[in-house]
């Protein structure tokens, strides 16, 4: 769906409904965790499952997961990558409905929502010139909060460091497991000394957003927003902040909507091969659309 197809599909008009699009992709378990965090009660959301998996749900799961009147499953076919599944689930959504609600999340579905997510989000009005909103995602594994995932943009130079970690798959999971280490490293000594992490107090402008939980309005599609990532995996935070920069929009980080990352659980830590070129391609797409 090209932009014009969308300018045509939505119409801007009041609605304060919260549309959440999770991408699934063979992670059943977690999708069931993921749900039970999201309140039956109290809030006006619809969720849209999107499953990118390449094995078939069981019986079970999709018993489970039709128990929620919120929520509606589509199943893609074949994995188009996690914005590639958001961009047809929000395709989807678009084709049954006539606006876009206030807010759009996509995320990942290892991930859980703290208490009060739904009703601080509801909460919220219009945010003149805010595109994107980042919450505070705390790793469940390192207890650190993931953002702000990036301060400010990229040095051009970081960048091409990483292209060239990235030309090897050994090399790149060595690079890998030398951040393991620092990570298990600091996040010992913050256990230790601090106990659960706290997010950060009060909000502030941010340049990128993590990728795990991505809070739209829909200010952010109505002035042209895309998810059409160039690539097929990777990179999705640069190109959500480079798109709100080009659209002249803030992303804003906001603490008091936390979310519970239990990350990796479709990935992994470590990367395969076809991840190695996935990584690779997405650092060069964002040198090729964002560093000319």
């Amino acid at each position: 769906m090209n932009n014009q197809d969308m300018q045509t599909l939505l119409k801007e008009k009041d609605n304060p409904d919260i549309l959440v699009i999770g991408i699934i992709y063979n992670t059943y378990a977690e999708t069931l965790r993921y749900l039970e965090s999201i309140p039956v009660d109290g809030c006006n959301i619809t969720v849209l499952l999107v499953d990118n998996s390449d094995i078939k749900p069981d019986a079970s799961f999709l018993e489970k997961a039709a128990s929620y009147p919120f929520l509606h499953y589509h199943r893609a076919g074949c994995n188009s990558g996690y914005f590639g599944g958001a961009r047809e689930g929000l395709k989807k959504f678009l084709s049954e409905n006539d606006a876009l609600p206030r807010w759009v999340l996509v995320t990942n579905v290892d991930i859980v929502f703290g208490p009060g997510f739904f009703q601080q989000l509801s909460r919220m009005g219009d945010q003149p010139g805010v595109g994107v909103l980042a919450p505070a995602i705390i790793s469940e594994k390192w207890n650190i909060d993931y953002n702000p995932e990036r301060r400010e943009k990229y040095p051009e130079a970081r960048l091409r460091f990483y292209l060239l970690i990235y030309s090897s798959f050994l090399l790149h999971n060595l690079f890998l497991a030398g951040a393991w280490i620092k990570r298990w490293f600091l996040s010992s000594r913050k256990m230790k000394n601090r106990g659960i992490e706290v997010p950060r107090q009060g909000t502030e402008k941010i340049y990128a957003p993590h990728g795990a939980c991505l809070v739209f309005h829909r200010d952010y599609f109505l002035k042209g927003g895309m998810l059409d990532l160039p690539n097929f995996l990777y990179g999705e935070e640069v190109f959500v902040a480079e798109t709100a920069l080009h659209l002249n929009l803030d992303i804003v980080y906001h603490p008091e909507l936390l979310v519970f990352d239990y990350e990796h659980a479709s990935t992994g830590f470590f990367v395969t091969p076809a991840q190695n070129r996935y990584n690779r391609q997405a650092i060069r797409a964002i040198l090729d659309h964002f560093y000319q």
